[in-house]
């Protein structure tokens, strides 16, 4: 695990011990408040986080934020059990009905512990800290129960795993929501953007996504300069198709 400074008030922990992509999580400390967006994947993962909640902010408020129910955003939970944790209603819906299958399928990643320990704050639409200028607001795209955050003063957008560079993945259906996802995004006009998996993003790269995902829904044929690259789009390609034929 490295820490990246984002913003005067943010940094990113990135950890490389998923293969083939890193993982971030965000810290926004601000006046009154700590916001904590995803938690990896299990106890051990947040230990220094926590740390440097204890240490140095332990009079402010912790809110913990999960992008959406994927297990690598949601299983270090545990260590802010006690504090709100904050989710789409969707998300909450999907955890408590998946989080064992998930678990059976990936433990292998697991670091620390992990128990079961759902969101306790939810909602449907948007959800804002108006002191702290922090907007959260739902973004259904690369799932359904997705949602984004943004900080209003520093202007920078959170996005889970909506964005990811070099190509996204693609496992919900509805992609013309997904593209009106994205082009939501931009009505922010964000200065910095960064994700769950990639920190260095740019507007631009909310285009290309658009216009890959336009050519997904019109059966457009892409070519790729890596392996990685070709074996996501192929995921992809297969998962729309599947759900299709559902």
């Amino acid at each position: 695990m490295n820490s990246q400074v984002i913003a005067s008030n943010s940094v990113a922990y990135v950890y490389d011990s998923l293969k083939e992509y890193v993982t971030n999580v965000f810290v926004i400390e601000t006046l009154s408040k700590v916001f904590v967006i995803d938690t990896f994947c299990g106890s051990k993962f947040m230990e220094p986080i926590q740390s440097r909640i204890n240490t140095h902010l332990n009079d402010k408020e912790v809110i913990v934020i999960n992008t959406h129910f994927h297990w690598d955003h949601v299983w270090g939970n545990i260590s802010f059990k006690g504090y709100d944790i904050i989710s789409h209603e969707l998300c909450r819906k999907v955890l408590e009905e998946q989080w064992e299958k998930q678990m059976e399928s990936n433990h292998q990643y697991i670091e620390g512990s992990v128990e079961k320990c759902l969101p306790n704050v939810t909602f449907k639409d948007k959800l804002i800290f108006h002191e702290e200028g922090i907007e959260l607001f739902y973004s259904p795209g690369h799932t359904a129960d997705s949602i984004s955050i943004f900080d209003h003063n520093e202007r920078i957008l959170y996005v889970g795993d909506n964005l990811e560079k070099p190509i996204i993945y693609v496992e919900h259906d509805d992609v013309a929501t997904y593209i009106h996802t994205l082009k939501h995004y931009l009505t922010y006009q964000p200065k910095k953007i960064v994700a769950g998996h990639t920190l260095d993003l740019q507007e631009e790269d909310i285009h290309k996504t658009i216009d890959y995902l336009q050519g997904l829904s019109h059966g457009r044929q892409f070519s790729f300069q890596s392996e990685y690259e070709r074996k996501i789009h192929d995921q992809n390609l297969k998962t729309l198709n599947m759900l299709e034929q559902k």
